[in-house]
């Protein structure tokens, strides 16, 4: 007899041709069928009545039905016995939108797909693109669509892998959120944050909260983010600088950040974006980056 598991299944792999007079015995069959083909057991399940004619799908929003069927593996003729459930629910789960997915068998022929989806969390714009992502950084797609324009936007190098970094720091501060346009990954390290007036708002790698909370107190004082495009730094714990961010006609283009192919861009929230996403490989030029306060 056949080992059983702690769910009293059989443990140890069953004959194609004892499975398939099992099943046909279990069935109700008249007859049985022999056979050391494997497609041929397949058949004979099928014509006792187990052929997969029902699916039921739960809990899709944004993935298409057609996307579930074919990370199913369905295909005519295809038995519910045959179907290989742990298989189907890995390619589920590699659906873009997909979080979890559980897959039943119903017998006598009826399949079960329940998804719950990732909710669409942030933007996020890197080398010139801007997708869709979930709070977990993943892709949801690779564009965005008009009911989630309005999602916060984050840029850099690897800020989707950190955005629910930033945007726990900015729920904190309902108000600097509200005049947020984009948050910028820098380095990897810590985050710019370029306001909708055109202002930028430096924090510090450690303790950005700690910043924001004395950027607030200096707003009650003397609404410091309403003066316009100038730019905040707060990377010292003891000291904030305010410097005007003067953009000149004549301004030198080799000191303004490069888009690929090497034009400067002329929007100024794409030329943070820009400036933000150079990744800085040598330690030595990070650390002079970083130390480099206006």
């Amino acid at each position: 007899m056949p080992a059983l598991t702690s769910r009293g299944r059989f443990a140890s792999a069953m004959p194609g041709r004892l499975l398939a007079a099992v099943v046909l015995i279990a069935s109700g069959g008249a007859g049985l069928a022999y056979t050391e083909d494997p497609a041929k057991v397949w058949d004979a399940v099928g014509r006792a009545g187990f052929e997969l004619r029902e699916m039921k799908l739960k809990g899709q929003k944004q993935t298409s039905d057609s996307a579930i069927i074919a990370a199913v593996g369905l295909a005519p003729g295809v038995t519910l016995l045959g179907l290989d459930v742990a298989s189907a629910r890995v390619r589920l789960e590699a659906l873009p939108w997909v979080h979890t997915a559980t897959v039943r068998k119903e017998l006598p022929d009826t399949l079960s797909v329940e998804i719950e989806e990732r909710e669409a969390y942030a933007r996020w714009r890197y080398h010139g693109e801007e997708v869709l992502i979930s709070a977990d950084g993943a892709v949801l797609a690779d564009d965005v669509p008009s009911q989630f324009r309005s999602l916060p936007l984050v840029a850099g190098h690897n800020a989707n892998e950190a955005v629910r970094e930033i945007r726990a720091v900015l729920e904190a501060h309902p108000e600097i959120d509200r005049r947020t346009a984009a948050a910028i990954f820098v380095n990897e390290r810590r985050w710019d944050l370029r306001l909708v007036n055109g202002a930028t708002v430096r924090l510090p790698a450690d303790d950005p909260d700690r910043s924001l909370v004395r950027l607030a107190s200096l707003e009650a004082e003397g609404a410091i983010l309403d003066v316009g495009r100038v730019v905040i730094d707060m990377r010292l714990p003891d000291r904030t600088t305010v410097q005007l961010e003067a953009a000149s006609p004549d301004e030198d283009e080799g000191e303004r950040p490069q888009l690929p192919g090497g034009a400067a861009p002329a929007d100024p929230l794409a030329a943070a974006i820009a400036e933000a996403t150079i990744v800085y490989d040598d330690p030595l030029a990070r650390a002079i980056s970083e130390a480099m306060i206006p």
